[in-house]
Formats: C-alpha cells, sequence, structure tokens
C-alpha cells in the first residue's frame, strides 16, 4: 500500500513545478535613489545684480555666462532659478545639434532640484523662494494624487534601466486611484500612471527677497514642443517610467495561482487592461499570459515598447488578465469578447487605425487563447464533441449561444499578426505526467463556467459527446491543464486550421550548450514545451533563444519582436 502523502506536501510538489511550468513574476522591481539635497544657504542679495548683468549680454555671450554660472558658488535655489532665466536666453537662439544637446542638459541640470522640492512639498521660503505647482489633469480631466520623480527610479532589473532625458523638462510621473467607473475599467485596478513633464512658465520677481516660480506639470500623452521665442525643443517624454511605478504597485502576481486553483476568487479581474491613455490612432498590442501567470511577464517588452520612441508614438500595450484554471477555449471566448467591446469604446464606427489593426503577443497557453482570434474553426472543433448540430441540442438559448462562442469561431479582422511565445501547438506532455493530473484535480472551475456545462448536462448524456471527447466533458467540464495535454481532440484539430494572418515564432531552448538546432537535437524544448510542439511551418519567421519556459523575458526574443513592430506593414 502506497504511504499517503502529507496534503502540504502536495501542495510544495504543485507550487515548485508550475512555477517550473511558468516563469513567474516576482517581488518588487524598483528602488527609489536618495535624492541629493539642494544647498542651503543665506541669499547675500546679489540675485537681481546678476538678472541685470544676463539681461545687458548680446546673444553670443550668453552660453559663456550660463556656463560660468554653474562654476559659481551662489545662494541655494536662487542659483538656480538664475541658471534657467539664462539658459532660456541661451535656447531661444539658433543653436547647431551638439551646441542644443548641452543647452538642453544645463537647464535640466538647473530644473530638476526646483521641481524635487516642489513636488516633495519643501518649503523654500527660508531660502527666499516660493514654489508654486500649476498641474494638467489626466485625459479624463482628474487630478492626479501623487507625483513621483522619474529621476529617483531605479529599476532592479538591469535590462529595464531607465530612460535618460530625451528633451526638455524634468519627467514625474502623476498617479491617481482607478475610480473603477466610465473609462477607468479599462485600466489596471492599482491605479492610473502618467508621465508629466515639469517646467518653469512664470517667475514673479515683484519682490526680489521672495521671488515666486511657478512650474507646470505638463501631462504628455505624446511626443510635444515647447517654445523658446522662435525656436521649439522637444519635451522629455518618459511612458516607461510611468509603466515602471505601475509595476512597482501592482499586485497581479498574487493572483496567479488563485487564478489557476480557484478561478472566482479573480474573476472580478479578468479584462482587457490599456497601460497607458486610450488611444483610436495608436496600434495595440495585446499581450496574453500564459498558465499559472500574470500580466507582470509582460514588464520586459512592455518596457521596451515604451522606450524606444518610434515605438511608443505608434503602438498602445494592452495587457489580458484571466484566471488560468478554466480551459483556453472558454478564456478565448471571453477575452474575445472584451476585446471587440474595448474596440467599440474606442472607435464606435470601428473605422479608427486602433479597431483595424492589432498585433497579439501570447505565452504557452496564451498562444493558444491568440490562435482562436485569427483562425476559421467552422463546425470542425463542435463536430469533434458533439454528435448533434448546434440547432439541435434541446438547450436553452443562451446556453447554446456560449456553447457555439466556444467551439465556433471566425478570425477577428483587425488582428494583422500574433507572435507566439513558447506556445504548445500541439501540447505539453507535462500536462499527462503525474504531477499534472495533480494539479488538474486541485482546479475549480468558475461558477460562470459550471453554469453552461451543468444546463447541458441537464439536456444531454454522455452518448450525445464523441467517445474521444467524453473523458474531457465530463463533469462541469475541461480544466487548463486537461485541454493542454498533446491527446486532447480539440488541440489536435487546432493545429490543423490554417492562420490567416502572419505570424512569427519565439522557441526557448533549455540546454543551448548541448542542443544547437531540432535538426541536430530532436529533444531540444524549453523544459516544458518541446519544439515539436511550438513550431510552426507557416510562421514567417522563427526565433529560438536560450531560455526555459520564460522566452518572454529573453532580450534576444524582445529584440526580435521589436524588430517586427518596427518592420510591420501597419500604419
Amino acid at each position: 500500500m502506497l504511504q499517503q502523502e502529507h496534503p502540504s506536501r502536495l501542495w510544495l510538489v504543485v507550487i515548485l513545478t508550475l512555477i517550473a511550468l511558468q516563469g513567474c513574476s516576482q517581488g518588487k522591481y524598483i528602488h527609489w535613489k536618495t535624492p541629493v539635497a539642494a544647498p542651503v544657504e543665506a541669499v547675500n542679495g546679489l540675485l537681481a545684480y546678476h538678472y541685470i548683468a544676463l539681461n545687458q549680454l548680446s546673444d553670443a555671450e550668453v552660453a559663456d555666462f550660463c556656463l560660468q554660472l554653474a562654476t559659481q558658488q551662489a545662494p541655494g535655489y536662487q542659483r538656480f532659478l538664475l541658471q534657467l532665466s539664462c539658459a532660456e536666453r541661451w535656447l531661444a537662439q539658433p543653436l547647431s545639434k551638439a551646441q542644443q544637446t548641452q543647452a538642453i542638459a544645463y537647464y535640466n541640470r538647473a530644473l530638476i532640484p526646483l521641481v524635487r522640492a516642489a513636488i516633495s512639498r519643501s518649503d523654500t521660503t527660508a531660502q527666499n523662494l516660493q514654489l508654486k505647482l500649476q498641474l494638467d489633469p489626466d485625459e479624463s480631466g482628474l487630478t492626479f494624487e501623487q507625483l513621483f520623480l522619474a529621476a529617483d527610479l531605479q529599476p532592479y532589473d538591469g535590462f529595464m534601466l531607465r530612460q535618460q532625458y530625451n528633451g526638455i523638462g524634468i519627467a514625474v510621473i502623476g498617479q491617481r486611484a482607478n475610480s473603477n467607473t466610465a473609462v477607468d475599467r479599462y485600466f489596471p485596478p492599482e491605479g492610473v500612471f502618467r508621465p508629466l513633464s515639469f517646467m518653469p512658465v512664470k517667475l514673479d520677481f515683484s519682490n526680489p527677497l521672495l521671488p515666486v516660480l511657478t512650474l507646470r506639470g505638463v501631462y504628455m500623452q505624446q511626443q510635444q514642443l515647447w517654445p523658446f521665442a522662435e525656436q521649439r525643443y522637444q519635451m522629455n517624454y518618459d511612458p516607461a517610467s510611468a509603466y515602471l511605478c505601475l509595476l512597482e504597485a501592482a499586485v497581479a502576481d498574487q493572483l496567479e495561482k488563485t487564478g489557476l486553483f480557484d478561478a472566482d476568487k479573480v474573476e472580478d479581474k479578468l479584462g482587457i487592461y490599456a497601460i497607458e491613455p486610450l488611444r483610436a490612432d495608436k496600434i495595440p498590442v495585446l499581450m496574453f499570459h500564459g498558465l499559472n501567470s500574470s500580466p507582470l511577464i509582460w514588464r520586459r517588452l512592455s518596457w521596451a515598447i515604451f522606450s524606444n520612441p518610434q515605438l511608443a508614438a505608434k503602438y498602445q500595450v494592452w495587457h489580458a488578465f484571466y484566471p488560468s484554471g478554466p480551459p483556453p477555449f472558454f478564456n478565448a471566448m471571453r477575452l474575445r469578447k472584451l476585446t471587440d467591446e474595448l474596440l467599440q469604446h474606442i472607435s464606435p464606427d470601428l473605422q479608427a487605425t486602433a479597431a483595424n489593426n492589432m498585433v497579439l503577443v501570447g505565452h504557452s497557453m496564451g498562444g493558444v487563447i491568440s490562435k482562436t482570434f485569427v483562425q476559421n474553426s467552422g463546425s470542425s472543433l463542435w463536430d469533434t464533441t458533439f454528435y448533434r448540430g448546434a440547432a439541435e441540442l434541446p438547450v436553452d438559448d443562451n446556453t447554446r449561444s456560449t456553447l457555439e462562442d466556444i467551439f465556433i469561431f471566425t478570425a477577428k479582422s483587425y488582428v494583422k499578426t500574433v507572435v507566439f511565445i513558447d506556445t504548445p501547438h500541439r501540447g505539453a506532455a507535462t500536462a499527462d505526467g503525474w504531477i499534472g493530473r495533480l494539479a488538474s484535480a486541485m482546479i475549480t472551475l468558475p461558477k460562470t463556467m459550471k453554469n453552461v456545462f451543468g444546463k447541458m448536462w441537464q439536456a444531454l448524456s454522455e452518448d450525445d459527446i464523441k467517445p474521444a471527447m467524453r473523458g474531457y466533458m465530463s463533469g462541469f467540464g475541461p480544466n487548463s491543464v486537461d485541454v493542454l495535454s498533446p491527446r486532447h481532440p480539440l488541440v489536435q484539430q487546432l493545429t490543423r486550421l490554417p492562420l490567416q494572418v502572419p505570424v512569427y515564432s519565439v522557441i526557448g531552448n533549455d540546454d543551448p550548450a548541448r542542443c544547437t538546432a531540432f535538426a541536430s537535437c530532436p529533444g531540444l524544448n524549453d523544459s516544458v514545451v518541446s519544439y515539436h510542439s511550438a513550431h510552426l511551418a507557416a510562421a514567417a519567421a522563427e526565433i529560438v533563444v536560450p531560455s526555459e519556459h520564460n522566452s518572454y523575458q529573453s532580450p534576444e526574443a524582445i529584440e526580435f519582436i521589436s524588430n517586427i513592430l518596427t518592420s510591420a506593414a501597419l500604419p
């Protein structure tokens, strides 16, 4: 007689195995550098004199005067005011590219301590300066509740080094709570994070002993220009840092195992979430995570898009979250409907760029879900499952409609390309192993799915289901681990359906020292999915990267996807 394993040990085994099956997100992602405080010095009364001297300079003398000011030991914050005034005159002149870079760097160095003091609400009146804030609202007209200086943000992941200044102004991240109403329902529940660029807009020098500087936080939805007399300069636009702040607040990784084993507890989190403002003129890149996972796996790829000015101008990043316990066909049905709804919200007439162009990126089971967006199933999946046609099933109309949506789907015309990452197109053998079976036994399906299959079984008998599918359709239906079996009839059938758009494959190789190519190493795999299962002969391009079953974080994979986005024949 076999000794019964202690339940806590079984859980430990399952959890460790699931971590191996799916590279989970982990921990927090950034730390905040300790800023250097601005010098506190007594005012010596020479500020007005310096302004008079600046105004008497010819344009040719301004640059040297500004650089000389930076070497002087002048009083505290008022020194930065003087440097800003000098830099504004410098930037107002026709400059070469090299001179522009030098002048912008000088301007931003003088501005950053003032912005830091303003957003931290530091009292600068002791240094004879008063700071006022003028904040733009976000795209919904709502006020930001917290401000964070991007220069103090440092990611732990060396791949995601902060985007440095790319224009005039100081990058700040504005945050407000998610109201969970109106358009906010399409944004992450952790809050709305947006990039701002701070610029001085008014200096009241009527009282030379206590000048008042007003700083404006310009809300940056895209690259903008700031005028200095006849010259125009790009402002510092830093959506990558706004995304990093969202990562720090995110709790989606805490929902991964719950979403697998007890889906009802996270059903309210099911959704398509935009990371930045919804734009009708930008192409959505919609990313689907896999089993026992969350949108946090996309941190590197999302950062790569946000930190690339060309990609950030063309694409908007969307993340899907779904409980991964239910089978992929059930979740795909729900996610297709949510995507349709979001596009309808952005473009009611469905004529906008966003509503006619979309790139999907799917990891593992998320890749299987992505396939249902670009395939025409016809009746093939239905006929693999049932003896009777949909119209002949003796079920109520709502149950029939839901079953049809699960088993019968048409390619979405708005999807133009798909990138599959570590996707088990032909199933994963691990799903049939003893650990896979144990994990399957622990999964509790959501009430939404139980309701559909419960009503189906009230009207049907086992004889109405084809023999190959009976083992998967019993009870309240299959779960995600069951469906990922290489023996599952629907997985096999899905692989036979043509793909209606160009697709690309990223495949992991967990032993690059031994396996360099499938031809020389038929056992090539990523520790979960074999090359044979992940490979698609129809793919426009394929890359094999040194990685376990988490190729989404591979630098080679991210470069591959970035190149696809750069060269894609999309508007």
